[in-house]
């Protein structure tokens, strides 16, 4: 059987990065970036207000101060202030070159002149103190979220250049499961794994198209034919007379790569691949994929968009114990201060934790004790 740990080396080496295309700022949160960014100049590009206030000449010794005019935010940078005079500024205005500000709350203003209880405190943001011109802001492989948005935007950067879309299509087979709209006869069970996927895709920005096959072996070989990066097969990965996933891979051409993972659940995940398309065969329990999906499908995907590795893997305290089992365990649990509580389960097709899942944690075969540091993952 092969290990987490050796699945996610197998992809970050053999998976490829995916082309990359030029998209506007509004559509950039939740893609990877793939060129770096860098300022184009200081940030700030000028000494500005941090307070509301006065400017006066630096240093000056003067006790009063004839108030000569006001600065406001996107006026141009004035000249050096004259002898004696002070001027109203707001935040984010230009600092004439060689001003001191103090803030509003320490100013005694009566008619045109203004004193100060207190001076000396540096209330300026100086040219270049959060960044220089040509620093890099955003590396390549960052996941763009709303702050880094922003970023940049604050610096010009209109049109980042970032992943493709990926592709991917959801097969789900097995004659038991319905659609989750339909009442299921005694023996079938309404489709939840597709739904999980679709969620899932959605929440990554994948390009997701599915079908429900049922056990039709002919009409699986056709859906392999898919021209998409990932293909998921959910259901058929076992061992079982009619899992039949495998074999319709290998018949497909796809070079399987893993066929049993050493952890649970998801024991019979199926990886394979056919040039620089991948498929991942998830075993039919609704728990199963869930872990597949976040621990390993997700890795693939993070290598194709070219992000840093994946998963990342955290560490937090545990609430409560968990038993040790003889291999690799990925428990669902809720990551809420002060740590992580995990959730009950009792096979790999109880869907029940899932509800309040935001994390799994990684239970080594010896186990966890309350209050322990464990490896987890966020899935939310």
């Amino acid at each position: 059987m092969t290990t987490a740990g050796q699945v996610w080396d197998l992809l970050r080496a053999q998976v490829a990065p995916r082309g990359m295309v030029e998209v506007p700022l509004g559509e950039a949160c939740g893609r990877t970036l793939r060129t770096p960014v860098r300022a184009a100049e200081d940030m700030p590009a000028f000494d500005r207000s941090a307070v509301d206030g006065f400017a006066i000449p630096g240093g000056e010794g003067s006790s009063s101060f004839l108030v000569a005019g006001e600065l406001r935010a996107g006026d141009p940078e004035q000249a050096a202030i004259a002898h004696g005079c002070a001027y109203h500024i707001v935040t984010g205005a230009a600092v004439p070159k060689g001003a001191e500000v103090v803030m509003l709350e320490d100013a005694k203003e009566e008619d045109d002149r203004v004193s100060f209880l207190r001076r000396g405190k540096d209330n300026i943001r100086r040219r270049g103190e959060d960044a220089r011109a040509g620093d890099v802001m955003v590396p390549a492989g960052a996941g763009l979220t709303e702050g880094c948005v922003a970023l940049l935007a604050s610096i010009g950067c209109t049109h980042p250049c970032v992943t493709r879309t990926i592709t991917a299509c959801h097969i789900a087979t097995g004659n038991e499961i319905v659609d989750p709209s339909i009442q299921p006869r005694p023996g079938q069970i309404r489709d939840a794994n597709s739904a999980l996927v679709q969620a899932w895709a959605q929440s990554r920005r994948i390009s997701l198209s599915q079908q429900r096959l049922g056990e039709d072996e002919a009409a699986l070989r056709d859906s392999l034919r898919a021209d998409c990066d990932v293909l998921l097969i959910s259901g058929g990965a076992s061992v079982g007379r009619h899992d039949f996933t495998g074999a319709a891979l290998r018949e497909a051409g796809f070079e399987i790569l893993v066929t049993k993972i050493d952890a649970r659940p998801g024991k019979p995940l199926i990886v394979g691949r056919r040039g620089d398309q991948w498929a991942f065969g998830l075993p039919g329990n609704p728990l199963s994929h869930f872990v597949c999906l976040h621990v390993f499908v997700a890795a693939g995907i993070a290598a194709m968009e070219g992000a840093a590795e994946a998963p990342t893997l955290l560490s937090g305290k545990i609430s409560t114990p968990i038993a040790g089992n003889p291999r690799e365990t990925w428990w669902p649990a809720r990551e809420e201060l002060p740590g992580l509580c995990p959730l009950r389960w009792k096979s790999s097709g109880d869907l029940t934790s899932l509800a309040a899942a935001n994390a799994l944690i990684r239970v080594p075969v010896s186990g966890l004790a309350a209050g322990g540091v464990a490896e987890f993952i966020r899935t939310a």
